[in-house]
C-alpha cells in the first residue's frame, strides 16, 4: 500500500511553485523568432522533456499539448501521494471533461476521428485507466453515437442534457457547462467529505469554482430561455458562499442584469462588472472575474496555510495559469504578432 504524506506533497509544492516561470522568462519567450526557437527556450524548465520530441513542423496546438502532460503528470503525482487526496483526485476530473468537451463539440461539428486527434492527448485517461471512454466517444460516427458511448459514466446524463440544448441552441458552450457541472459534481462531493478543519482552510478556493460555476449556469440558462426547472438540470446540490434562497431568487429572475442586482448581496458584490447591453459580454467579464479570484485564492495559500491541502491544489492552479501564459505566446510567436503585443494578452497574477 502507498504511504500518503500530506508533508511530502505540500514541500513538492512549495518546491515547484519556486520552479514557476517567472515573468522575465515570459518576456523572453515572447521575443522568440519563431517555436523552434521558443521551444528551445523552454529546454531547460520542466517543460523541456516533454516539448523536445515533438514532431516537426511544430504547431502552437502541440507544444500546448504537451505542455498540459506535464501538469497531468504533476497532478496525478500529489493526487497519489497525499492525504485528504479525495479532493485533489476530483479537481483531476477537469482534464477528462476538457477532452470531452472538446470531442463533443468537434461531433457536434461534424469532425472525424482524425482531425480530433490533433486537439486531445490521453495521458489524463491513461493514468486513470479511463482512455476506452474517450477513445470511445471520439471513434463515434457522431454526436448521438459519441453521447451514447458515455453512457454508464460520470458524464453520461449531463451529455445528453448537452445535445438535446445543442439541437435547439446551436451553442457549443452547452458542453463546457454540461462536462463542468459533472467534474464539479465530484469537487463538491468530495469537499464536503473532508473534516471541517481542512474545509475551513480550502472553503474560499473552491468556493469560487463551484459558486462561479453556479452563477454563469444561471446566467446562460437566460440566454438559452430555460426554464426554471430546465435550469436546475445543469445546477449542482448547492453553492458554497451562496445561500440556497439567492440561487432560488438567481433562478427566477427575468435576466442577466437581474442576476447582477441579487447578487450584490453575496460576498461577490465587490467583483461584480456593470451591466452591458450584450448578456454574453457580461457573462465572460463575470467569468473572467471569477477567474482572477480563484488565481488570486491560490496565491495567497501559499502565504496562509502552511500544512493544508489547499497548497497542492494552489499549486495546481497557478500552473495551470503558467500554461495558459505560454501557450498564448506560442499562439503568438506563431502568428508574428511582435513581443509587446503578446505580453498584452498574458494574464497576470
Amino acid at each position: 500500500m502507498m504511504l500518503r504524506d500530506l508533508g511530502y506533497v505540500v514541500g513538492k509544492s512549495y518546491g515547484l511553485k519556486g520552479k514557476l516561470l517567472p515573468y522575465a522568462t515570459l518576456e523572453e519567450l515572447a521575443g522568440s523568432k519563431n517555436l523552434e526557437e521558443l521551444v528551445e527556450k523552454l529546454r531547460p524548465t520542466d517543460y523541456g522533456p516533454y516539448v523536445s520530441g515533438l514532431p516537426r513542423p511544430l504547431k502552437p496546438t502541440n507544444i500546448e499539448l504537451a505542455l498540459r502532460r506535464h501538469l497531468v503528470e504533476v497532478h496525478f503525482d500529489l493526487a497519489m501521494k497525499s492525504e485528504n487526496a479525495g479532493i485533489i483526485q476530483a479537481y483531476y476530473m477537469k482534464y477528462l471533461a476538457s477532452n470531452l468537451k472538446t470531442i463533443l463539440k468537434g461531433k457536434a461539428l461534424g469532425k472525424g476521428h482524425e482531425e480530433l486527434l490533433e486537439f486531445v492527448d490521453l495521458r489524463a485517461e491513461e493514468l486513470v485507466r479511463r482512455r476506452d471512454m474517450v477513445v470511445r466517444a471520439m471513434a463515434a460516427k457522431d454526436l448521438a453515437e459519441a453521447v451514447r458511448s458515455l453512457s454508464g459514466t460520470k458524464f453520461g446524463d449531463v451529455a445528453g442534457m448537452a445535445m438535446d440544448l445543442y439541437e435547439k441552441e446551436k451553442d457549443l458552450v452547452v458542453f463546457d457547462v454540461a462536462m463542468d457541472k459533472a467534474y464539479f459534481s465530484e469537487v463538491l462531493g468530495e469537499f464536503n467529505k473532508l473534516r471541517f478543519t481542512e474545509r475551513k482552510r480550502i472553503r474560499q478556493m473552491v468556493a469560487a469554482d463551484i459558486d462561479g460555476y453556479t452563477v454563469l449556469a444561471i446566467m446562460r440558462s437566460k440566454l438559452w430561455r430555460l426554464t426554471v426547472a430546465e435550469a436546475r438540470r445543469f445546477l449542482l446540490d448547492k453553492a458554497i458562499n451562496i445561500p440556497r434562497e439567492i440561487v432560488d431568487m438567481m433562478l427566477e429572475a427575468e435576466n442577466v442584469s437581474d442576476i447582477l442586482y441579487i447578487l450584490k448581496e453575496t460576498p461577490y458584490k465587490t467583483m461584480l462588472p456593470e451591466p452591458s447591453a450584450q448578456d454574453a459580454a457580461t457573462i465572460r467579464l463575470l467569468e473572467e472575474a471569477f477567474e482572477r479570484l480563484a488565481l488570486k485564492k491560490a496565491s495567497d495559500a501559499f502565504l496562509r496555510d502552511i500544512f493544508s491541502v489547499s497548497i497542492p491544489l494552489a499549486l495546481i492552479r497557478l500552473k495551470e495559469l503558467e500554461i495558459r501564459n505560454v501557450s498564448i505566446i506560442t499562439a503568438g510567436v506563431d502568428g508574428e504578432l511582435g513581443t509587446s503585443r503578446i505580453l498584452q494578452r498574458v494574464v497576470k497574477l
